[in-house]
């Protein structure tokens, strides 16, 4: 009669398992989402540039401190920064040192996220040139640099407080 119990008991303990192991009666999935929003491109600088004194045919320069592009598109696009000078003109509008006078020398960016940013001197601001480039982009990321922006008066230069737009764009 032992072995009979000893099967009855297994037998008892199996079916137990079994019934803890089945599929319930009824089940209802659902479904979980999380969007990763697309976010923008942007860039800033620094508001004014002192370049310092010029005389006729000399250089004078200036550093652009921190200088920032801020990429929350959240992809694998890269990104151009760009820049353009106008002409710089004179109190008297006809004093003019042109923007083919000027160049743009960018630090080595120092990048957040996954990003490869190189960076370009340019010399002939007077129209849009590339001075950063982002390659193999994951994800949001940001790089920031300091530039020395300089800027050769001509031989003829005549004394006087010369205005310029610097304009940093990022596409």
């Amino acid at each position: 009669m032992r072995s009979f119990s000893r099967v009855s008991l297994v037998a008892v303990a199996s079916a137990a398992l079994i019934g803890s192991l089945a599929l319930p009666a009824s089940a209802a999935d659902t479904t979980a989402t999380v969007e990763v929003p697309v976010g923008s491109l942007s860039i800033s600088a620094p508001v004014g540039a002192d370049l310092t004194m010029i005389t006729p045919g000399s250089s004078a320069s200036a550093t652009l401190t921190g200088v920032e592009v801020i990429d929350t598109r959240a992809g694998e696009a890269g990104w151009a920064a760009q820049v353009v000078l106008s002409d710089f003109v004179g109190a008297t509008p006809s004093n003019v040192i042109p923007a083919t006078a000027a160049v743009y020398t960018p630090a080595v960016a120092v990048p957040t996220g996954t990003v490869t940013v190189d960076g370009t001197t340019r010399a002939d601001l007077s129209t849009p040139k590339t001075v950063q480039a982002a390659m193999a982009v994951t994800g949001n990321n940001t790089a920031t640099w300091n530039a020395d922006l300089s800027v050769t008066a001509p031989a003829d230069a005549l004394a006087d407080v010369y205005t310029a737009t610097l304009t940093h764009s990022v596409l």
